[in-house]
């Protein structure tokens, strides 16, 4: 199978291209700087690749669609790219005659929210609905929760601590808590999404689309203190701020005071309120129909020894 990859040079999209090479499939990258994007082993193991001034550019996106049997789109969070961009790679594939769409769309449980409940899950919603009215393909959803990258603040994958409202303060090796600390947060690597994509688009019945809820791991925030400490050896800092009502108003207060045109300085407040009060929770999970191995908390820690 030839798949494309777009976001390729991402910090998933180069795990997809692993995932996919390791299970034999080709492998075409859609990327704007080719010729620095990619070590030489891996730009000699790959199909081609195309070069792209932007997610807007068409005709590149016709170029990477040609002739490929699927699609894994790893773009990042950014809004535009996950309505604006991801509608006209899914009309490229349309034109190129592809069945087998993976949407960006690694995340918590947003199924059942309402637009304006979270503005940075808005434009998956808006791409589903205008997909379901208006296109024959079937893009494929996976829910993943949080990564664990993101999580930890790990350099170069996502900033999720208290300075913007998350929960572990990777310095100060200190976790702060709302709620009471028993709540699941689920949690997935970004290698373990990959091999989890890789899986899912090679399967015979990948054109037909629909939700996966897979995760790595499920743990409250007071287990993952505690594998800390036992891992690293070291005391954390942890420090309950307030109950879920406490929380709920802390957010609703941030927006408030915030503007939806820019709504990063806030949302975090909300990723924790909607995983806390289990608004998005995976409530059912998918691991044992795909049978790939997931890290387990205590390996991804022994795997980032900086963390």
């Amino acid at each position: 199978m030839l798949v494309l990859v777009t976001g390729a040079t991402g910090n998933i999209g180069r795990h997809v291209i692993s995932s996919l090479l390791a299970r034999g499939h080709r492998v075409r990258a859609l990327a704007r700087s080719p010729s620095s994007s990619f070590s030489s082993d891996t730009l000699s193991r790959l199909e081609s690749v195309v070069p792209t001034s932007g997610y807007d550019d068409v005709a590149a996106l016709d170029r990477g669609c040609a002739g490929v049997d699927a699609i894994v789109n790893a773009y990042s969070g950014k809004p535009e790219l996950t309505l604006e961009g991801q509608l006209l790679l899914l009309r490229a594939a349309e034109r190129a005659g592809v069945k087998r769409f993976v949407a960006s769309s690694w995340s918590y449980d947003w199924t059942a929210l309402q637009l304006g409940q979270h503005e940075s899950y808005d434009p998956f919603i808006a791409f589903r609905n205008h997909v379901e009215l208006t296109s024959e393909i079937r893009p494929i959803y996976i829910l993943t929760g949080v990564f664990a990258e993101v999580f930890f603040a790990v350099p170069g994958h996502g900033d999720f601590t208290p300075r913007n409202h998350g929960c572990w303060d990777p310095q100060r090796r200190r976790l702060e808590i709302w709620g009471t600390g028993d709540e699941p947060w689920q949690w997935t690597t970004e290698k373990d999404a990959a091999e989890i994509a890789a899986e899912i688009v090679q399967r015979d019945d990948a054109a037909e689309g629909g939700f996966w809820r897979v995760c790595s791991g499920v743990n409250t925030l007071r287990e993952i203190a505690a594998t800390y400490e036992r891992v690293r050896e070291t005391k954390v800092d942890v420090e309950v701020m307030g109950d879920v009502a406490e929380l709920r108003e802390q957010a609703m207060r941030a927006r408030r005071n915030g503007s939806r045109r820019n709504f990063w300085p806030y949302i975090g407040w909300f990723y924790q309120l909607f995983t806390v009060d289990g608004t998005w929770t995976l409530t059912r999970l998918d691991n044992e129909k795909l049978g790939v191995p997931t890290t387990t908390l205590e390996q991804f820690l022994r795997e980032h020894p900086t963390l």
